[in-house]
């Protein structure tokens, strides 16, 4: 609140303002506990000391930013924003009646009328400073949430004066707690009932005490089949326990450890010391996701039910127990996103988060209390041949992988499997780049020689058609024989080719065939 100038005396005492409000609050047929939420408002936005130094609550308005509030009465001025009057309520930027007129915003019955009017129904549940303070910020919606609770015993002693003192205060603990929260079993068993669990020697475990807790920070385990005894017993990097809370899928939460936790990691941010947060933050680890055979999982994966039921009322019930609101409550990848690139609690909206978180401390969540069910009967499974539990396997590959103390294998100089394997892959990248220069001193013989030994290697089946050729001069070649064949056939026919041949070519034969001639004139004889 930025005040500009006061009058001398306020318009009404404390006193006088706590009776008009609770007129009010009685007419509207609400309880004390309405007109407390209300009068923690008024001091929180307009309370300040008079010039005596005592402690006033005044009516400013606003003449730079609302200047019509100047025309009713009003004790102060101010410039804060546009907001004017009791309850610093304000109109739209462009004159909406966010708030109703100017003189509704600067006559109190009409303020606290407005103000009541959007007071949620289960105000009655606000017990305590911190719950109170919950349901003012709901209706005022300041950029200091925290400041409300701070004027719960104010406004019971101030209404208890303006009533004869028919108003008392109930007994108030103090927000924030010192010291490891021993009180977690006795927090958490009657919102869970028997869905809460505890590790023997919880109420002993941890690295260390706790400071003062500033609130509680989430992570995801990176397997939803990760148990408490494993956040409890550490990493082979990383001394246990890792976390005093783990929530299992199907809701079960088991407490781990009481004290300090190696959890947070580097960091920095909400006003915590950077790189140094786990003696402030309690550290819930919740098992997910679901890992499948071959290593890989799914970032969208969808949170069960069940679990997002049992994180939200232990978010809820933790920070109510240390007094503050849902804003308490931040993921690992808030704090240490930056420095260590982590994502957990996954895909969860913090904002979304904070948002359940904030519903169940004001009791809208009407779920019935938690009943014992009876487990199904355990199937009866063929005994695994491998009876190593995940963990085992789990620090077997990391053994594997970084050597016996994590400082690599003596085989492989001291080196782990990865750098070793690193360390082969430069030498790999040496031959390939000393192979290309001797590739590419060669002579360029041998590669002009290979389209001729391709050609070489082709010509086969281009001479084919010559092969053939032998077959084309049969007739040819055969000539001869052709010519001995007639001459057989010749010789058998010869009856019939001599008189052929002496009625066709008497001359040409003639020298051939004196024989025959003598033969033929010695019958002409005889025959005459």
């Amino acid at each position: 609140m930025s005040f500009t100038s006061f009058k001398p005396a306020p318009l009404r005492t404390r006193e006088q303002i706590a009776r008009e409000v609770h007129a009010v609050s009685r007419r509207r047929g609400l309880t004390e506990t309405a007109t407390i939420i209300a009068l923690m408002t008024i001091s929180t936005e307009v309370g300040s000391s008079d010039g005596n130094g005592n402690r006033q609550w005044w009516c400013p308005s606003n003449p730079t930013n609302d200047p019509d509030t100047e025309g009713f009465p009003h004790d102060s001025t101010s410039d804060d924003n546009r907001s004017s009057g009791y309850f610093q309520q304000q109109p739209g930027p462009n004159g909406e009646a966010w708030w109703g007129t100017a003189s509704q915003r600067m006559t109190l019955d009409a303020a606290a009328d407005m103000f009541l009017d959007r007071l949620s129904d289960d105000y009655v549940n606000a017990r305590d400073a911190h719950s109170a303070g919950v349901f003012a910020q709901l209706v005022q919606g300041s950029a200091f949430p925290d400041r409300y609770r701070e004027k719960w015993d104010e406004a019971h002693e101030v209404l208890a004066r303006a009533l004869n003192g028919q108003v008392q205060v109930p007994a108030q603990q103090q927000a924030g707690w010192a010291g490891d929260p021993v009180w977690l079993e006795e927090v958490l068993r009657p919102v869970l009932g028997d869905k809460l669990k505890t590790l023997a020697g919880w109420e002993n475990s941890g690295v260390g005490d706790f400071g003062d807790i500033w609130g509680v920070m989430w992570h995801h385990t990176g397997n939803s089949r990760e148990r408490a005894e494993s956040i409890r017993a550490g990493r082979p990097d990383l001394q246990g326990p890792l976390a005093n809370l783990h929530i299992a899928p199907d809701g079960t939460v088991t407490i781990v450890a009481v004290g300090v936790c190696n959890h947070s990691g580097r960091g920095s941010g909400f006003g915590l010391p950077a790189n140094a947060a786990n003696n402030r933050l309690i550290g819930v680890e919740c098992a997910w996701p679901t890992i499948n055979p071959d290593g890989s999982y799914r970032a969208d994966e969808r949170w069960p039910d069940a679990q997002i039921i049992s994180m939200r009322d232990v978010a809820a019930a933790l920070t109510t127990r240390l007094g503050y609101g849902a804003e308490r409550n931040i993921g690992h990848k808030e704090w240490a996103g930056s420095a260590q690139g982590k994502w957990d609690p996954g895909n969860l909206s913090m904002d979304w988060f904070r948002g359940e978180v904030a519903k169940a401390m004001r009791g809208e969540f009407s779920e019935p209390t938690p009943v014992a069910v009876t487990p199904a009967p355990v199937p009866h499974l063929p005994k695994p041949t491998n009876t190593r539990t995940d963990r085992e396997l789990l620090e077997e590959i990391w053994e594997q992988l970084r050597g016996p103390l994590g400082n690599g294998w003596i085989q492989l100089g001291d080196k782990s499997l990865i750098d070793y394997v690193a360390s082969l892959g430069r030498y790999v990248s040496i031959l390939e780049s000393r192979l290309a220069e001797l590739s590419a001193a060669r002579p360029a013989k041998p590669a002009k020689k290979a389209p001729a030994k391709a050609a070489a290697k082709k010509a086969p089946a281009k001479k084919a058609p010559a092969k053939k050729a032998p077959a084309k001069k049969v007739p040819a070649k055969k000539a001869p024989a052709s010519r001995a064949t007639a001459k057989k056939a010749a010789a058998r026919k010869a009856p019939a080719k001599k008189k052929a041949v002496a009625s066709k070519a008497p001359a040409k034969k003639a020298p051939a065939k004196k024989t025959s001639a003598r033969k033929a004139s010695a019958r002409k004889a005889l025959a005459s």
